[in-house]
């Protein structure tokens, strides 16, 4: 048995041992959120929106760890919607073939209002802008079909706004440090493939054991450093404090029981935090929580009913119209992967 399969070992040994520290060291320098409090209380966040100022539905991916695509667009098109500056009419074909009596939108269309676009970020402008002058409309096939410079445009607008944030240490949401530790990780398994060859080549005839297994550390190694191109961009101290008022936002909406909804102010409940919800995941969720709210209190002898002007279909359960709107999350990624728009899936 020669030395270089002992040599091989060694130095298998003493990358797996680096590799370690790095890997050790790096999670702890990543910084992470608090776990959230096991109560976090019913209390209304004080932001119009329910989230902090800075934030908007179509960041709230992003904060969570999620690179921002075509999908927070969608929630930033609902945003607009319910905030006055768009209305949203889904065009119909059909009925839903559950009997649910709900709409099939063969296509939808976006309305522009008159109301001023003052005070609204650029990605914002540029999505509402995209429905033309006041009055005007387009449909979201139109939208995110042909060149769709304004979907592309509104989307790399978003990116730079949360690049612009200061929540991440990195640009955006691709730190250098991802190709890095890539580049790293797949250098030190060629090179452990490579080990494995030369030991079988150095012991022939012999035992080539030693050098197999430095080589198996070397190809570990690298598959260990690969794991931390995956890890989030580091979050700052600001975006570690906007980051847990989000995810306490999450939770107070996840929370939220029907007697906990006042019914003179569920419409303005419902309003301020759809767009988020569905941001969450928690849509037909918060939905039904609200049209309990509304039934008990129509059993009481109340007449209040929550219009949603902004989406213009018949008066219906709130959570069959968010059902109507998670259909316009799916039919914008659709158009947008059928188009070849870039971000729909990364």
């Amino acid at each position: 048995m020669g030395t270089t399969e002992w040599i091989i070992c060694f130095i298998g040994i003493m990358t797996a041992v680096v590799s370690a520290i790095i890997w050790i060291g790096v999670h702890r320098h990543q910084k992470t959120a608090p776990e959230p409090s096991s109560n976090p209380g019913l209390i209304q966040p004080t932001a119009a929106s329910g989230l902090p100022d800075s934030v908007t539905p179509g960041m709230i991916d992003a904060l969570l760890g999620d690179r921002a695509d075509v999908r927070d667009l969608c929630f930033t098109i609902i945003d607009l919607a319910v905030r006055g500056y768009i209305m949203l009419k889904p065009l119909s074909s059909d009925r839903d073939a559950d009997q649910s009596g709900g709409i099939r939108p063969s296509d939808w269309v976006l309305r522009r209002t008159e109301k001023p676009l003052n005070g609204l970020d650029d990605f914002e402008t540029t999505l509402v802008d995209a429905t033309g002058e006041p009055g005007s409309a387009v449909t979201l096939t139109s939208l995110l079909g042909g060149t769709h410079e304004a979907a592309t445009t509104g989307l790399t607008q978003l990116r730079a706004a949360i690049a612009r944030s200061g929540w991440f240490s990195e640009d955006g949401q691709t730190g250098p440090h991802r190709s890095i530790w890539s580049g790293v990780g797949g250098l030190v398994i060629l090179f452990g493939a490579a080990a494995a060859v030369v030991a079988l080549v150095a012991a022939f005839g012999a035992k080539p054991w030693p050098g197999l297994v430095g080589a198996a550390l070397m190809v570990a190694s690298g598959l260990l450093l690969l794991t931390l191109a995956r890890l989030r961009p580091a979050v700052t101290q600001s975006g570690e404090r906007i980051r847990v008022q989000v995810q306490r936002y999450h939770d107070w909406l996840d929370a939220l029981q029907a007697h906990d909804v006042v019914p003179e102010s569920a419409s303005k409940l419902f309003e301020s935090n759809i767009a988020s919800a569905m941001a969450f995941g928690l849509g037909p969720q918060f939905a039904s929580v609200v049209d309990t709210a509304m039934a008990r209190h129509r059993s009481w002898g109340g007449r209040l009913v929550i219009t949603t002007d902004w989406l213009d279909v018949p008066q219906a359960p709130l959570e069959r119209r968010v059902k109507l709107l998670s259909q316009l999350v799916e039919d914008t990624i659709r158009l947008a992967q059928r188009s070849g728009m870039t971000g729909t899936d990364e």
